[in-house]
């Protein structure tokens, strides 16, 4: 701590500009700074945990993957996270970071208390009551510009096990099912397959003692599909690929990545696998809620409401059919999937899902793809941020905004594009008290 501040009163001393980065799993245009960046992986202590009170204390540099082993000692657990747990802490909450659950608020909601290194008011414990309320509600999604997040505090909750169940159905059939399948499950999330009528549906709720599961078929059996159209379009290669569905879908694409009918072959392919891969299973939430996101990647995500929980909108539906026809009139080479979460409204100012009302519940999806192979990058590039632009665009018109991680003002260029950045964002969030505290 003593190093964290004395590097932040240097900056402050000489007006250097200081952005803190976390694991940089997801580079963006907060954090990357060529002036100046500070990272805080040194600070990757678990400072205590609480077991009555159901709380862990740590620097802000330390893992969800350590704080998840940590709990379990404890018998403890978070309440949610996403795919991926090798995130540092200060990164995953001052971004407004999420798993999947419409009743589940973003991670920023689990902080109760926080230590912050500021380049004007030294170190500052803040709290959700007292003097130090309004800026503790700001700064948990404080995006590194309030001052850089040193310790926090975490409610935890007993840990529990989920019955997970896949299956596949298609875009009619979901439109009918969709209140239900938000209101009856604690997690749920959908992974839509550009170029056909597939949605797969992952769904899961806390597990009855002495309940039966109807497991998927063994991986050769579900990845067939794909082994096919490999012998298919490679017969010499295809004799020594082995790996899981991941790995074929990687070595696929990697023939033609950016070829819209070459993507939409591999898509359907996915799509049969999935449909070979329904099933149930019952394990830990630290097993359930982790899954395999692929290799490197483009990202751009966004965020947007979707009425209640009571009163789902349909707008998250609405928003993904009409990105599944533009990728289809457009001819983007979009890989799957396109995944769809939701979250329960944050309380924090500048988180992409606060609201005023407790009820609002919130769409998050995401689009992307892969950087594979690498001598392709370039032109892989290129696609994507053609992808996004349009993407962004489509943000916009369902008065959505992005995953702070997940910003990048390459997505935006030209001046009409950053304008509309720019104003839907002063829409959606109280810039004008973000910047008096930033003083």
């Amino acid at each position: 701590l003593g190093e964290l501040e004395a590097v932040v009163a240097w900056a402050s001393r000489s007006r250097k500009k200081l952005r803190p980065v976390g694991s940089n799993m997801s580079p963006n245009g907060i954090a990357m700074n060529e002036t100046g960046m500070l990272s805080t992986a040194l600070l990757d202590k678990v400072l205590s945990v609480d077991v009555d009170a159901k709380t862990i204390t740590v620097q802000a540099g330390t893992r969800i993957s350590t704080i998840l082993n940590e709990l379990h000692k404890h018998g403890l657990t978070l309440a949610n996270f996403g795919s991926v747990r090798e995130q540092q802490i200060a990164g995953w909450t001052q971004t407004s970071a999420h798993g999947t659950g419409a009743r589940i608020p973003t991670v920023d909601e689990m902080i109760i208390g926080m230590k912050l290194v500021t380049p004007g008011r030294g170190t500052l414990d803040l709290k959700p009551s007292g003097p130090t309320a309004e800026l503790f509600r700001l700064a948990r999604v404080g995006l590194g510009a309030l001052g850089i997040v040193a310790e926090v505090t975490l409610t935890c909750v007993p840990k529990f096990r989920l019955h997970e169940r896949t299956y596949v159905t298609n875009v009619r059939d979901l439109r009918a099912n969709h209140v239900r399948v938000l209101q009856t499950n604690r997690h749920v999330r959908y992974m839509w397959i550009p170029y056909t009528d597939t949605v797969v549906v992952v769904a899961s709720n806390i597990a009855f003692e002495g309940a039966v599961t109807k497991p998927a078929l063994p991986e050769p059996e579900r990845v067939k599909p794909l082994r096919d159209l490999l012998r298919e379009l490679d017969p010499e290669g295809a004799a020594s690929c082995v790996g899981d569905y991941t790995q074929l879908r990687e070595r696929l694409l990697q023939m033609d990545p950016v070829n819209p009918e070459h993507v939409a072959r591999v898509n359907r392919a996915e799509a049969e696998f999935w449909r070979l891969s329904a099933g149930e299973r019952i394990g830990d939430s630290t097993d359930i809620l982790g899954f395999e996101c692929g290799g490197p990647q483009w990202v751009l995500e966004n965020c947007f409401r979707c009425g209640t929980l009571e009163q789902p909108s349909h707008v998250d539906l609405d928003h993904l059919e009409e990105l599944m026809r533009m990728i289809e009139r457009e001819r983007i080479p979009a890989v799957s999937p396109i995944e769809q979460r939701w979250t329960s409204r944050s309380t924090s100012p500048m988180s992409p899902a606060f609201s005023d009302n407790s009820a609002d519940i919130f769409s998050w999806v995401g689009v992307i793809m892969y950087i594979t192979p690498e001598a392709k990058a370039d032109a892989i590039k290129e696609q994507f941020r053609e992808y996004a632009m349009k993407f962004a665009d489509l943000t916009f018109k369902y008065d959505g905004v992005f995953h702070w991680a997940k910003v990048d003002l390459d997505f935006h260029r030209g001046h009409g594009r950053l304008t509309d950045l720019r104003r839907q964002l002063q829409r959606r969030f109280d810039l004008a008290g973000f910047q008096k505290q930033r003083q």
